[in-house]
């Protein structure tokens, strides 16, 4: 299994699929110091530092067709019960959308996702609902 790992951080998910037998195909992270740490431990896995623009760099890298799963921990400020509660309207949460369209980019056939539990209440769980229904619609 090929997979690419999006706000990959310092590479938590990476190194679980790794360790089932899986292959990191890519990494998008925007934090440097995180990029620093996966460029020590994954060397030759092509990286980007944007997943707004990561469709385009996964077309430049031949990435299209080639990714089984796309994998990421989408950022949970915006939901978090300890933030200010704007929910996918936020910048920082509402980067979901772009992380289901690199996916459906991609052509991947699964998509893992994971978030705090504060995305089930969010907007009286209507966050949550837009989440499950733009998967659904997008074929996951």
């Amino acid at each position: 299994m090929r997979f690419v790992s999006l706000f990959a951080g310092i590479g938590g998910f990476d190194l679980g699929f790794e360790q089932a037998g899986w292959n990191c195909v890519g990494q998008v992270e925007l934090d440097k110091h995180a990029r620093s740490v996966l460029e020590r431990h994954w060397p030759d896995v092509p990286k980007h530092d944007d997943v707004t623009t990561a469709k385009e760099w996964a077309d430049e890298c031949g990435l299209v067709g080639r990714v089984d799963v796309v994998c990421g921990g989408f950022p949970c400020q915006d939901v978090s019960v300890a933030g200010k509660r704007d929910g996918l309207a936020g910048k920082r949460t509402g980067l979901f959308f772009d992380a289901l369209a690199f996916a459906a980019h991609t052509q991947a056939g699964v998509i893992v996702l994971e978030n705090v539990p504060g995305l089930l209440s969010s907007n009286s769980g209507r966050d949550f609902q837009v989440i499950l229904s733009s998967l659904a619609d997008a074929g996951y």
